[in-house]
């Protein structure tokens, strides 16, 4: 008996889990174009304990590194996605953002980030 309470004692404090909380996304440009996009994506983490969080700008790393993948161009329709992973007096916040890179050389002439604002 003291078995089988130890290993349901051991699986509770072991498990973990998921939640995803918020998904924003951004206004797609409306306008046709010949541009064709990529999708680019930035994942970063930020893990608390006993809930002291010390890494606090993983977001504007996440949104930094989008926006270096599309240094030559523009991004449209960003989705933001935030998530958590649930551990044992533990959890890591996660953040996804994917985007649609348009390459300045397919925007036409000059520089697309002129033309639109974001």
């Amino acid at each position: 008996m003291k078995q089988i309470i130890l290993a349901l004692t051991t699986v509770l404090f072991l498990g973990c889990a998921h939640s995803i909380h918020v998904v924003h996304s951004n206004p797609y440009d409306q306008s046709p174009g010949t541009a064709e996009p990529e999708l680019i994506e930035a994942r970063s983490e930020q893990g608390v304990v006993l809930g002291f969080a010390f890494d606090t700008d993983y977001v504007d790393r996440a949104y930094n590194t989008l926006q270096a993948k599309c240094s030559k161009g523009r991004i449209e329709g960003i989705t933001t996605q935030f998530s958590t992973s649930l551990g044992f007096l533990n959890w890591t916040n996660k953040i996804l953002m994917r985007g649609f890179c348009y390459p300045v050389s397919k925007c036409g002439k000059g520089n697309c980030a002129s033309k639109w604002t974001w």
